[in-house]
């Protein structure tokens, strides 16, 4: 990189950010967008910790089951279903039983690895 477009990147970005200071709306959406980032770099850290703790104490089984579970429900409120890996078992049973196509390939996948069927 060439020292001359490093300077001009550092001053644009030192402009753009005098601008978001003095401006009182786009100071509130940069907060905004921070915010969320925060949250969601947590969110993927909690997810991350959990998979590795998951995979380490289970064999792999619980944990890819819970982190698929943990992938469609993006808030806190469903944290302690991925704590328990037989609560992330139980849920799945759920999601089965309200679809029956659904619950018959999991049977198929249960039937190949000589597991019981749901």
């Amino acid at each position: 990189m060439r020292l001359g477009t490093f300077v001009m990147g550092g001053l644009a970005g030192a402009a753009l950010c005098m601008m978001i200071q003095r401006n009182r709306n786009m100071s509130a959406i940069a907060d905004g967008v921070g915010q969320m980032l925060r949250q969601r770099m947590s969110d993927m850290k909690e997810n991350v910790m959990q998979k590795g703790i998951d995979l380490k104490f289970s064999g792999g089984f619980l944990g890819s089951s819970s982190g698929k579970s943990n992938s469609h429900h993006a808030g806190s409120s469903n944290s302690a279903v991925s704590k328990s890996g037989t609560a992330g078992l139980d849920e799945v049973e759920h999601l089965a039983s309200r679809d029956p196509h659904v619950k018959q390939e999991i049977n198929e996948i249960l039937s190949q690895n000589n597991q019981h069927s749901i």
